[in-house]
């Protein structure tokens, strides 16, 4: 008798369990379907919950060609992947970069960590839309080579040594020219003797240990009293102060004119997105159009 309850019991206990656990089969015999896994992964969930986390679009592909500017890194987000760097004379520009930018220390690769403030760079840009883009940054430390632009202060002949009024640094830069330096203006090799204060050149330079670095290569882009024509669009306007920018086609560069508005004779049609060319003269730090003639079949 002891037995046979034993044997209900253990049987009433083991259809309790199974009414306990759910069956993987259904009524007909045949496995259900599994519910579809869930791939979202913890990344997506939090850029769902977090939109400002997802990575920024790519920037429109950059167009022209690349314009080399110099400065000092005043602030470096890898964050929001910009660079601000300060020009000479306090300018500041905002440049943006992504992952198609190159990065270089020293002439070594590099990357967007490696950015310091206060460090000395130069930076290919292009426009991105209305944006600028860095193809390439380059930081340069010292006594290593580089490229720089702006004015020559000085210049003597008898021993090469040169100073130039850098757009980076305030203090200008100090250079030794060789007789085996390249002095070029445009695609014309000319003598040191144009090398005269106020000239407006660009230089590739090299480091000297223990003496100012040696220009390799000197392109001399302006002379005093030189004159230049520009031909291309308005990107910028401001006839209160005699301001235009214009994007030379030639050469897809931003060339800043001023202009007397007391003086000239404006154009009701010079407006910014007009197609004009300015003859200018440079006076030793800037183009001074004598005219500025405004085309009015260009489309705007």
């Amino acid at each position: 008798m002891l037995m046979s309850r034993l044997l209900i019991f253990t049987l009433l206990g083991g259809v309790a369990a199974a009414q306990a656990v759910p069956s993987s089969f259904s009524s007909n015999g045949r496995v259900p379907a599994a519910d579809p896994a869930d791939t979202t992964t913890p990344a997506e969930i939090s850029g769902l919950a977090n939109p400002a986390s997802r990575l920024p679009d790519l920037l429109p592909q950059p167009t022209g060609k690349p314009t080399l500017i110099g400065g000092i890194i005043s602030k470096a987000d890898g964050l929001r992947d910009e660079i601000t760097i300060k020009v000479f004379g306090g300018k500041s520009t905002r440049i943006l970069f992504d992952g198609r930018t190159h990065f270089y220390r020293d002439g070594a690769p590099a990357s967007a960590d490696d950015l310091r403030d206060g460090e000395r760079v130069y930076i290919d840009t292009m426009l991105a839309g209305t944006s600028i883009f860095a193809k390439n940054i380059r930081v340069v430390t010292q006594g290593s080579a580089g490229q720089g632009s702006g004015q020559i202060v000085s210049y003597d002949n008898r021993t090469g040594a040169l100073t130039m009024s850098d757009e980076i640094s305030p203090q200008g830069l100090k250079l030794h020219v060789l007789p085996t330096t390249t002095i070029s203006r445009g695609d014309r090799a000319v003598s040191s003797s144009e090398l005269v204060p106020g000239t407006l050149v660009s230089i590739a330079f090299a480091p000297n240990p223990g003496r100012e670095p040696v220009a390799r290569q000197i392109s001399i882009l302006a002379n005093p009293g030189n004159t230049f024509v520009f031909q291309g669009r308005v990107v910028q306007l401001d006839v209160h102060i005699g301001l235009l920018m214009v994007i030379d086609p030639r050469d897809q560069k931003t060339y800043e004119i001023s202009f007397d508005p007391n003086r000239m004779n404006v154009s009701d049609n010079l407006r910014e997105g007009a197609n004009v060319q300015a003859t200018t003269t440079f006076d030793g730090s800037h183009y001074v159009a004598s005219s500025i003639q405004v085309d009015p079949t260009a489309n705007r």
